[in-house]
């Protein structure tokens, strides 16, 4: 397997994308093969849909972002769009909170402050699991090819982890799970639980090459990968939170949390 970057311009508000990636392509001699995977950074998708806020743009400020605001010493108004972005808040620490969106969870909602100009914000792209099968049928037919997978790249923590991985926040093209239950293992027993992460492998990987700061790599092509291509996958990157490990820790901790709390409370009165 082999991967390369390829150097894009600056992508400004509402550039037509696609387009700046064709002319990348050609003016670098890149065309796409059979079983070839791209990997596009999430931030240049949103970028090129509009999804930049100003913050002062950010007028209206509820009682719930000006209170988490103040717990984890954060703007109030960058809050508030990870409020209005996430259908959950789990917590957080000083600068960061812990927010599921579009079936994950990332910090601050997946909105960048890097990269995004002076008190600008970038938010995760609109409808990327729409979005990323576009970008997929415009890639073969403009290149004329099959087989063929596409990945919306992010990155992000894992508890207990130092340092930042890659996640997949959309795919097209491929199936993102290789379901491993039932196969041997050395000794002939049976996986039970096995489900192999085949789309956050691949962007983990292309995150050396990936680079949106002054390199301006923001895509990353992979060659050769030993995974299934296909226009129906069978799996989807998310779980309900209720077959999930940490969720369900999560949650108990929560509800053990909030108990303790109000419990002071009563003891208080």
């Amino acid at each position: 397997m082999e991967l390369f970057s390829v150097k894009l311009p600056i992508i400004k508000k509402n550039d037509s994308l696609l387009e700046i990636i064709f002319q990348a392509f050609k003016e670098q001699g890149i065309a796409l093969k059979e079983r070839d995977v791209i990997v596009i950074s999430e931030k240049i998708v949103a970028t090129s849909q509009g999804r930049i806020i100003h913050l002062n743009d950010v007028k209206k400020i509820s009682k719930k972002a000006k209170k988490l605001a103040e717990k984890y010493e954060m703007d109030p108004r960058f809050v508030e769009l990870i409020l209005r972005e996430a259908t959950m808040v789990l917590g957080g620490l000083p600068h960061v909170l812990l927010a599921k969106v579009n079936d994950f969870l990332i910090a601050n909602a997946g909105i960048d402050q890097s990269n995004a100009g002076q008190d600008n914000v970038v938010l995760l792209p609109e409808n990327p699991k729409k979005e990323v099968w576009n970008y997929w049928k415009k890639f073969r037919n403009k290149y004329k090819t099959k087989e063929l997978g596409v990945i919306f790249a992010d990155s992000r923590v894992q508890p207990l982890r130092k340092g930042t991985i890659g996640v997949a926040v959309a795919t097209a093209g491929f199936e993102p799970i290789e379901d491993l239950r039932g196969h041997p293992d050395l000794y002939n027993r049976p996986l039970e639980i096995t489900l192999r992460a085949v789309a956050d492998d691949l962007t983990s990987a292309a995150q050396f090459l990936l680079n949106e700061g002054d390199q301006q790599t923001p895509i990353v092509i992979i060659r050769g990968a030993n995974i299934v291509f296909t226009e129906n996958p069978t799996f989807s990157t998310e779980m309900p939170p209720e077959e999930c490990l940490y969720m369900n820790i999560f949650s108990q901790y929560l509800l053990k949390k909030e108990a303790e709390e109000e419990r002071k409370l009563n003891n208080g009165k």
